[in-house]
C-alpha cells in the first residue's frame, strides 16, 4: 500500500469509517428516480384514451425517445411536427443554439430553452453524474374526437354483422377484440363507443416524468387558436387520470413566474410551492427541470369523480357518454322583456338642406 492508498487514522492510529461521499449520494438518487420513472413505460404509447365528461376531446400518452420509422423522422422531428404549439410557446423571443461546430458551440455557454424542449421530449439517458438527466420523460397531447355521423335506419346491418364477426373471431384467436378493456383503469372504467378515433392534429399538450411520490410537469402548452375554451384542464384531467393510474399522489407544475400565468394555475387547484413543502414532499435540487423565470407550484391529485355511463343507442349506432348522478342543470334565469328584446336606437334624423331656386 502506497502512501496514497494508505487507509485514514486519527491521533491514535485507529482507522477511521469513509465519509459518505456526495458522489455516492446522488448515484443512490439517480438509481431511485430510474425505478421510478418506470411507472410510465408501461402505459400504451399512441392509444387513445377518452375522459369522463369531455365527449369531444381524447388523449395519448407519446413516447419519442425512440425515431419515428413510419414517418422516417427523428424524435425530436416527430415531436416537433406533432406538437410545434409547444416549443413555439417557449421557444418565440429566445435565442436559438448556435449551429453544431461553430466556434459559440465549442465554448462554454448556458444552454437554451431549445434545447431543453429537445432533450425534455427525447428524454435522454444521463451518461455521467454531471450530465443533465431528462431521462424518462412522456409527452401527453390532447387531441379533438372524430365522431362518426348517426346512420340513417338500415343502412349498417351488413356492416355490423360483418364487424360482429370479426369480433367474435377475435375473441376466440385471444387476439384484439378485448383491446379496449387492456387499459381501462387509466381514465374510464367502460370501453368506448364508438371506436376512439381523431383526424386532427394535437390541440393540447404537456411532458411529464414520474418522480418519488410526484409526477412532474415542466412544459404545458395549448395551440394559440385554441385557448381559452377549456382544452387545458381537459389535459389536466387526463393528467390526473395517469397519476391515479400509476399511484402517483401529487403534481409538480413548472410555472411561468407571473401573476397572470400563476393565477390561471391556482385556478385549476395549484398552489405556489415553498422550499418546505418541497422538502415535505421529499424532492430534492436533482430531481427537477431548473430554468430561469419559474416558480414550482404542486397540487394533490383528487380521487377520481364518481361518474356513471350512458349508452344511447339508435338502430346500429352506439355512443357511450358519462354523467354525474344528482347533478342537475340550474334553471335558466328568465330576463326582462325589455332586456330580452332590447329596442332599437331611433337615429338622429338628418335636417336636408333647402335648396335654392
Amino acid at each position: 500500500m502506497t502512501e496514497k492508498d494508505e487507509e485514514p487514522r486519527d491521533a491514535d492510529h485507529q482507522v477511521l469509517a469513509p465519509e459518505p461521499l456526495e458522489d455516492e449520494q446522488r448515484l443512490a438518487r439517480r438509481t431511485l428516480l430510474a425505478e421510478c420513472r418506470e411507472a410510465l413505460k408501461p402505459l400504451p404509447s399512441d392509444d387513445l384514451h377518452e375522459i369522463p365528461g369531455r365527449p369531444g376531446v381524447v388523449f395519448a400518452v407519446k413516447d419519442y425517445s425512440k425515431p419515428d420509422t413510419l414517418r422516417e423522422l427523428s424524435g425530436k422531428e416527430a415531436a416537433r411536427k406533432d406538437a410545434p404549439f409547444l416549443f413555439r410557446a417557449f421557444e418565440t423571443g429566445q435565442p436559438r443554439p448556435p449551429q453544431p461546430g461553430s466556434k459559440r458551440a465549442a465554448a462554454p455557454r448556458a444552454f437554451t430553452i431549445h434545447e431543453y424542449l429537445d432533450w425534455t421530449v427525447t428524454a435522454p439517458d444521463p451518461v455521467t453524474l454531471d450530465d443533465l438527466d431528462f431521462g424518462g420523460f412522456r409527452v401527453v397531447v390532447l387531441y379533438p374526437r372524430y365522431l362518426s355521423l348517426w346512420p340513417a335506419p338500415g343502412a349498417v346491418e351488413a356492416d355490423v354483422a360483418a364487424a360482429a364477426a370479426e369480433d367474435e373471431r377475435l375473441a376466440k384467436a385471444g387476439g384484439a377484440a378485448a383491446a379496449p378493456l387492456r387499459h381501462r383503469r387509466l381514465a374510464c372504467s367502460r370501453p368506448a363507443m364508438p371506436v376512439l378515433q381523431t383526424h386532427a392534429t394535437p390541440i393540447c399538450a404537456a411532458t411529464i416524468r414520474a418522480g418519488p411520490g410526484f409526477l412532474e410537469v415542466p412544459f404545458y402548452a395549448t395551440h394559440e387558436s385554441k385557448r381559452n375554451k377549456g382544452y387545458g384542464r381537459a389535459l389536466l384531467e387526463a393528467i390526473e387520470a395517469i397519476c391515479r393510474a400509476t399511484g402517483i399522489p401529487t403534481i409538480l407544475l413548472c410555472s411561468t413566474d407571473d401573476p397572470k400565468t400563476r393565477g390561471t394555475w391556482q385556478q385549476l387547484g395549484f398552489q405556489v410551492s415553498s422550499q418546505s413543502q418541497l422538502d415535505a414532499l421529499g424532492v430534492t435540487h436533482m430531481d427537477l427541470l431548473h430554468m430561469d423565470n419559474t416558480v414550482q407550484m404542486h397540487k394533490e391529485v383528487p380521487p377520481q369523480r364518481p361518474w356513471h355511463s350512458l349508452c344511447i343507442k339508435h338502430e346500429a349506432y352506439r355512443q357511450r357518454v358519462y354523467y354525474l348522478p344528482g347533478y342537475q342543470v340550474p334553471d335558466p334565469v328568465p330576463l326582462p322583456l325589455s332586456s330580452a328584446f332590447p329596442s332599437k336606437p331611433s337615429k338622429p334624423t338628418k335636417k336636408r338642406p333647402k335648396k335654392r331656386i
